[in-house]
């Protein structure tokens, strides 16, 4: 319980306001805010494009395919030249490159395969900046302060989604189509270019960047170099499965729900935004309640409760319908449920609720594990080696999600992710133990462990990054 109330009083050392005070650090939150919004409308204008182009889960699978496979593809080589560039100069065209494709978007976008095409150039400019704007962090905020500045990104992502999802797309496309979403979404992500300007990481940044040998020489090397520090540290093996499983069940939402929203709900999929609109609100609540989270039960169990969370809410979302008929015939709500919205619309939206608190659960603790414990030269490649951890294992079940859906129905599907969520929830308290074990026996120092290409084992001090040989 003590190390509980140790990162409790963590949580607490620090306030948004004291971090926005920083106008790098502002600028930085900024461009997150706006790229991010803009991209998450902007993809779900996409899926309600295509589902109105096609009716077919197969296109929003291939949809989202599109989205993905430049990461999985691109992988190895945006890690590491991520930590060769300056990771301002990396935001600024990835924003740009993002802006351009709304514009071509605005003209191209009566053909699937068109938008598949380009959503695979939006993709690869994303892949670049998300790892840059997580990677940056550190950079920009005193160690006391990372799992708040961490809180505030996850915050942030979640009103980001939210915001994007639940507020602009509905109200851009019942005004302007999605014509009007794609000049809004190319002013958004220039907007967030020019805010690049303003970002100046100092001195430590720059010479976390410093790369002097040829520019795309070495990359395999240096991509299993960040590979053997994730395999020699049990808890950052533990984040990055956290984090990889939570970006996974994003993707996975993104093709659900708007099937859930036809076959379930008999309710148009543009729509999702509103019955869905809870989970944006559970998900801000949670992060507020984080502090109060730890100093009860521990960061160690607070992921493991987040899992579980969702996989309940995962099976009374499948079981909603029955559900309905259940509190229909015992009197216990009148058939139109609450506010006119009808029986099922009002369960789902009180599900929705805890299912975004749970979810809200899971990223902040592990970012902050990975931000504290990864060398300050290895940042970019083990943040980008987590999305494209996250894409390639979410690969092939996004391929076939799409059709057994139309064979199984979605109500079978969302018990089958429960299933696997909760497995991963269980397999989470396992490994957490020992990885407890193991941060007690390195209470000496914060060290990470790793095997050099000898095959000497090596420890590297987190805090200095300085290396030694252990005997």
């Amino acid at each position: 319980m003590d190390r509980a109330r140790e990162d409790a009083e963590l949580l607490g050392t620090t306030t948004t306001r004291a971090l926005l005070a920083d106008r790098r650090f502002t600028a930085l939150w900024l461009n997150q805010a706006l790229g991010q919004t803009a991209q998450y409308a902007l993809l779900f204008t996409l899926l309600l494009l295509v589902l109105d182009l096609t009716g077919s889960s197969i296109h929003m699978t291939l949809l989202v395919l599109s989205f993905i496979l430049p990461s999985v593809l691109l992988g190895m080589p945006v890690a590491v030249l991520l930590d060769r560039w300056r990771k301002e100069s990396v935001l600024l065209v990835a924003n740009l490159v993002r802006a351009m494709t709304c514009l071509f978007f605005l003209f191209f976008h009566s053909d699937v395969w068109i938008i598949y095409a380009a959503n695979l150039v939006f993709a690869a400019a994303s892949q670049f900046f998300n790892p840059a704007v997580v990677s940056l962090i550190p950079a920009l905020v005193p160690k006391s302060r990372l799992i708040n500045a961490n809180t505030l990104y996850n915050f942030t992502l979640m009103s980001a989604q939210f915001a994007g999802i639940v507020f602009l797309t509905p109200l851009v496309l019942k005004s302007a189509d999605e014509e009007g979403m794609f000049i809004l979404g190319a002013a958004f992500f220039a907007v967030a270019a020019g805010l690049t300007f303003f970002l100046r990481p100092g001195d430590q940044a720059r010479r976390e960047t410093r790369w002097e040998g040829p520019l795309f020489g070495g990359i395999p090397e240096d991509f299993r170099a960040s590979w053997r520090a994730l395999r020699g540290d049990l808890a950052s093996v533990v984040a990055m499965v956290q984090l990889t499983l939570s970006s996974a069940l994003v993707l996975f939402f993104a093709i659900l729900i708007p099937r859930y929203m036809n076959d379930t709900l008999a309710v148009e999929p543009d729509n999702a935004a509103f019955v869905f609109a809870p989970t944006g609100v559970g998900a801000i609540l949670g992060l507020r309640l984080l502090p109060w989270f730890v100093q009860r039960i521990g960061k160690e169990r607070v992921v493991t409760v987040g899992l579980g969370g969702i996989g309940l809410c995962l099976v009374a979302l499948a079981l909603v319908d029955p559900l309905a008929a259940l509190l229909e015939g015992t009197g216990v709500l009148h058939p139109e449920g609450v506010g006119g919205l009808g029986l099922l619309v009002t369960l789902t939206m009180f599900f929705a609720f805890p299912l975004g608190l749970s979810y809200a659960l899971i990223n902040a603790p592990a970012q902050t594990v990975l931000h504290e414990r990864a060398p300050p030269e290895m940042r970019g490649r083990i943040f980008t080696t987590q999305v494209v951890s996250a894409n390639f294992f979410s690969l092939l079940p996004l391929l076939v999600i799409g059709a057994i859906t139309d064979l199984l129905g979605i109500s079978l599907v969302l018990i089958f992710v429960a299933l696997g969520v909760s497995v991963a929830g269980a397999l989470n308290v396992r490994v957490a133990r020992r990885s407890g074990r193991s941060a007690a026996s390195d209470a000496s120092g914060r060290t990470m462990s790793l095997q050099a290409e000898d095959g000497a084992a090596l420890s590297i001090d987190i805090d200095t990054g300085e290396e030694a040989k252990l005997e």
